[in-house]
This record gives C-alpha cells, structure tokens and sequence, in this order.
C-alpha cells in the first residue's frame, strides 16, 4: 500500500475526492479482499480530529453497521445523534454527497443483502433539546424533532420501504412507484406516494396528527383507508379521528427552528418547551393548563426568553428553582 492510496482513504472520509478518483479507489477495492481489509484499517487509523466534517463520519458509522450485519451480527444498531451547528441545506448537501460517495463503495464492501434471517432495525433517538436530519437510502429526507425516535430496516431498499416512528418527524419522500414508503405510529400507518407531511405521534399527547403539505398520502387504520389533501390535517385521538383544513405549513416551521402556534393549549406548550429546551417545568396552578395559546417565537431565544414572553401576554408567575428546572404559577 502506498502512500497516495492512504491520502485518497483519508480524502474520502473528508468528502475531498473527484468523480475520478472516487473511482480509482472503486477500482482498487475490486482488486482484493485485502484491500478491502486496508480500507477499513485504514479508516480506524484516523484521527477523528482530522475529518473536518463529522456527518461524513457518522455516514461512515452508518454503513460500518451494515458491515457488522452481514458478518452475522443480528443485534439492533443505535445511531447517535450530536449536536451541530450547522444550517440544515448545507448539511442535507454534506449528507448527500457522504451517502452517493459511501453506498458505491458500500456496495462493493458488504456484497450482497443479508438474508430475511438477518434482518434487524437502524434507529436514531433525538434527546430534549436537540433536532437532527436524516437522508434514507432511498435518497428520502427527514427532520426529527426533540424527543423523537425512528427506525427502519436494513432491508429497507429491498421491497417495500417502512420506517418506525414516536414523537415528531418531517418527511420528504422520493416518489418510487414500486416501493411504497409507510411511516408506522402507534395509532396508524401512512402510506405515502412521494410528498411532503409532518407527523406528531408523541405517546404523552395522546393523540397522532399527520399535515399533507404537499403530494398524496393515506392513512390506513385496520381494514379502514382515508385519503388526506394537502392542506389537510388527519388527527386521531379517543379512538375517533377527524380530517381539517389547517395552515399545514406551520406544523412544519419546527424544522427551521421556528415555532408557531394557534390555539395549542399550554400544558402542551409546557411540555414542547421542556423538549426543545431540555428543561423542567412544573405548573403549579391547575387552571393554567387549559389557556390555549397563540404566537410565534425562534429557537434562538433562550428559555428565559420565552418565558418572559409569557409572562408579559399570560397571568403568570415564572421562577427558576434549579439548574434546569422552572416553575409556572398564576400572578394574583
């Protein structure tokens, strides 16, 4: 092995390669075995501090998992979600250049699918105070929100692709007509046929809302099939569902970092904001729960902030008892 093969190792992993040297190195891993064995040598030489984009390292961890199972290893795989400053167009264009470059070399490293016997589930868990993007295999998007948690399997791009989800995510779905994409909550599963939605299947809201903001989707309930329009939003909750026009696209504004409500109720509010911010509070004044609440504000602002903001438009009191704990109670 020289030393300009080991530099185009490590520009891979720093998403530095051309077209053409991308496939010389494709070429170079056909050759052998022990190539293969050098490249992911090769990748655990490196330094972390040297890849200077660390979604190209979280890729790479991706498909190192999918390696392990096609070695017999038949154990759920957890992805883990960092926080990063970044804007969520440069990393979808980050991720989607880490992923065309990884599934060619995927490909020539892990041969064939895993047979049926093998299948296991990627999932990614978002913790409070965080939110992450995802670029599936099949080149879909998806934002997930605090709190949440999806999955799919690796068999994923093999038949028809369906993917597991609790708490809140926003789906940008390549249209594949021979593969229909389902999203599985709790409640029902969405058939979707290339569009845009937001799904909110917190278990703790007690119900599970799906907004069309683009495309066609249909919810399917037992034996029962429902046709949701964009603009429309599909809510069930007490065994009951209903169908509304709403401003759809304000369910969604989460995913930048925007958050906009209209007449949401502020034991809901309460608990949206411990998610985004990582906090507790506690209402010490029953009556306060059933306020429904209406305004807009951006994550940028600090806790403090919102808080403030809700003192000055609400009859409420807000105290700070702990590091990371806050009180709610009625100004008499």
């Amino acid at each position: 092995m020289n030393d300009i093969t080991d530099k185009k190792i490590r520009d891979y992993f720093n998403g530095k390669l051309t077209a053409t040297q991308e496939a010389e190195l494709v070429q170079w891993l056909k050759l052998s075995e022990e190539n293969k064995a050098y490249f992911l040598s090769c990748k655990e030489k490196i330094d972390p501090q040297e890849i200077e984009h660390p979604l190209l390292e979280s890729s790479f961890i991706e498909l190192k998992n999918k390696l392990l199972i096609n070695q017999g290893i038949s154990s759920k795989i957890y992805g883990t979600v960092r926080k990063l400053q970044l804007s969520f167009s440069r990393i979808a264009a980050m991720l989607l250049t880490a992923l065309i470059a990884g599934f060619g070399i995927a490909y020539l490293l892990i041969g064939t699918a895993p047979p049926p016997t093998k299948v296991v589930w990627f999932e990614t868990q978002v913790p409070r105070g965080e939110k992450s993007q995802l670029i599936l295999p099949d080149g879909s998007k998806v934002w997930l929100n605090s709190e949440s948690r999806i999955s799919y399997p690796s068999d994923f791009m093999n038949g028809n692709r369906v993917m597991k989800l609790s708490g809140e995510a926003y789906f940008e779905v390549e249209q594949l007509e021979s593969r229909p994409f389902t999203v599985e909550t709790n409640n029902y599963n969405i058939r979707v046929l290339g569009t845009k939605f937001n799904v909110m299947a917190y278990p703790d809201f007690n119900r599970t809302e799906t907004s069309l903001i683009e495309g066609k989707i249909e919810i399917q309930k037992g034996e029962q099939s429902i046709q949701v329009a964009p603009g429309e939003t599909f809510t069930y909750a007490d065994k009951q569902y209903s169908i509304k026009e709403a401003k759809v696209s304000q369910t969604a504004k989460w995913k930048d970092g925007v958050f906009d409500f209209d007449q949401i109720e502020f034991k809901e509010l309460i608990v949206r904001m411990e998610r985004w911010y990582d906090v507790d509070i506690e209402i010490k004044s029953p009556e306060l729960n059933e306020i429904l609440y209406s305004g807009v504000f951006k994550n940028e602002e600090t806790i403090w902030q919102v808080l403030n903001t809700f003192q000055l438009t609400l009859p409420i009191r807000c105290s700070r008892v702990g590091f990371r704990k806050f009180i709610i109670e009625t100004d008499k």
